[in-house]
């Protein structure tokens, strides 16, 4: 009797344990497509990839289950052309060290050069891929869920248009931000760095 008492409390312990291990997590309820599970392109920590020829940036954004996803689709692809001027201001910071230009880029200046090339850049944007998954997402410790849609775009663009584009922001900020003339010299030197840079 007292071994079957114990078993019982076990199973009891482990039950309870699932179950408030379970509480904890999001659930996906849906995706797009009726998919088993996330596309391959949908990659969080690596939402900027130059390969073969082109540009890709993944844009995301969440909102409420009672929203249109069709909003949030247009969102999450502002959302990814607004991170290609913050990829362009990490890499000509990665460049502009290596190139040993001297006194360094400020972020003022890393930043205008970012915000030009995505104006010049805006026109070969294209959107590709989108998903969207229905989330019951935990909102407190005591396991309360909400339904949320997270949404991802992919937009993508030639990477000659991409380099093309840098290089312009660049020669136009000569004399505006303090660049030395040959810098876009520098940076076409250096591309295979700058596109590599994470």
């Amino acid at each position: 009797m007292k071994k079957t008492a114990a078993i019982f409390y076990i199973l009891l312990a482990v039950l309870t344990v699932s179950a408030c291990s379970s509480a904890t997590k999001d659930v996906v309820l849906s995706r797009s497509d009726d998919l088993s599970s996330r596309p391959s392109w949908v990659k969080e920590t690596d939402t900027f990839q130059i390969k073969k020829g082109t540009v890709y940036v993944l844009g995301s954004h969440t909102l409420p289950a009672t929203s249109r996803i069709e909003a949030g689709y247009r969102i999450a692809e502002n959302n990814a052309k607004a991170s290609i001027a913050n990829a362009i201001e990490s890499r000509l910071n990665f460049i502009f060290q290596n190139a040993e230009e001297g006194t360094g880029m400020n972020e003022t200046q890393t930043r205008y050069i970012g915000a030009e090339s995505s104006d010049l850049i805006a026109s070969s944007i294209r959107t590709g891929k989108r998903y969207w998954e229905k989330v019951a997402v935990v909102v407190d410790a005591d396991g309360t869920k909400d339904v949320q849609y997270r949404i991802f775009t992919q937009v993508t663009m030639p990477e000659a248009d991409f380099k093309k584009a840098i290089l312009d922001a660049i020669r136009r900020s000569n004399g505006k931000q303090g660049i030395s003339k040959d810098f876009a010299e520098k940076v076409n030197k250096h591309w295979d760095e700058f596109t590599a840079k994470n």
